[in-house]
């Protein structure tokens, strides 16, 4: 069978499939980010099917630390399958699949998940037994509604004043916390203490200690993210990460990912969050809805608008089939590559 593990070398014939079949380029310092870089020594974890030396198919996973239960465990986030539109009707996303699914569990992965596009996630269910365990809720907080409409009605562009009074009436008054914010420019050792101490906020989720958290939001070579952190009485309570997002009419301000020990340490995060963004069009993210974020959003004025994108799971290990219910986790957006 012409399925074999990636080899230095392949970059060239993995980035052109990449643009043959998303339409667009990804340079090569992204793709090392993505595949060489990942602090998890599992990683790069690549499958290709080849034929006469040309790939034609791609699966790959990020592999990464996670507290399953509170113990360290690992999971493979499942992301870049595409197979060369013209070589359909080979079987080769149906081989990649069970080949997936083999060398995971000679590996000792425990769980697989990811959030595919629709026609992807069938037949990722049909090949794999994966369970489509939810979509993920998207949650919104319309700062200025005036502006973000006329992006596409143009009229409404003389209304825009009314922004001014909408965001005066939405204004809540902060609350003191007694503690200090700071910017993060590198993550230390107090953030795996954090995520020690959180271990158990839910029965799955990612392990965010300084090193994942360096590599994810601090070494990208082309995003750029802000992070602030909160301390109290000398301790780490918590943290949040954001992107702002211009889009020529109007301005995305994006939680791409948060944690915190306890409700009040939530409310201080999105409350810091909301006066730093304050000049953006709308601010969102995604939290599943037993998730404790999910409940510091809604109880700070932002609305659950949508669900768009798809999380399907897949047990490997034989403890794990329970992680297949949505409510066992914690995902925030920065869980996923594409963010």
């Amino acid at each position: 069978m012409p399925i074999r593990t990636y080899q230095p070398g392949d970059e060239p014939k993995i980035q052109g499939l990449f643009t043959k079949v998303f339409g667009k380029e990804r340079s090569l310092s992204v793709w090392e980010w993505k595949f060489l870089q990942h602090p998890n020594d599992f990683n790069p974890w690549i499958l290709v099917f080849e034929e006469e030396e040309a790939i034609l198919g791609h699966i790959s996973l990020w592999i990464g630390d996670a507290w399953i239960e509170g113990k360290r465990r690992t999971v493979g986030l499942r992301i870049d399958t595409m197979v060369d539109p013209d070589a359909r009707g080979k079987g080769i996303y149906k081989k990649l699949n069970e080949k997936l699914l083999q060398h995971a569990n000679d590996q000792g992965i425990d769980f697989l998940y990811g959030f595919p596009a629709e026609k992807a996630k069938e037949l990722f269910l049909r090949y794999t037994g994966a369970a489509h365990m939810t979509d993920m809720p998207r949650y919104v907080l319309m700062q200025r509604p005036v502006a973000l409409l006329s992006s596409k009605i143009a009229p409404l562009k003389l209304l825009t004043p009314l922004d001014g009074v909408i965001s005066k009436w939405q204004t809540r008054k902060i609350k003191p916390h007694n503690g200090t914010i700071q910017d993060v420019t590198a993550f230390d050792h107090t953030f795996d203490e954090l995520a020690e101490a959180t271990r158990h906020q839910a029965k799955a989720q990612l392990v965010r200690d300084a090193d994942y958290l360096n590599w994810r939001y601090k070494k990208h070579p082309e995003k750029t993210y802000h992070t602030f952190a909160y301390y109290k009485d000398d301790t780490l309570r918590g943290y949040l990460t954001y992107s702002i997002q211009d889009q020529g009419s109007y301005k995305n301000g994006f939680i791409v990912d948060w944690l915190a020990r306890e409700e009040q340490d939530w409310d201080v995060l999105l409350q810091e969050a909301a006066v730093r963004l304050k000049q953006v069009d709308v601010i969102q993210t995604w939290s599943l809805t037993t998730s404790p974020s999910a409940q510091t959003l809604l109880k700070h004025g932002f609305i659950h608008k949508d669900s768009p994108m798809p999380l399907v799971g897949k047990d490997i290990a034989d403890d794990t089939a329970h992680l297949q219910q949505p409510e066992a986790w914690y995902i925030t957006p920065g869980d996923i590559d594409s963010f």
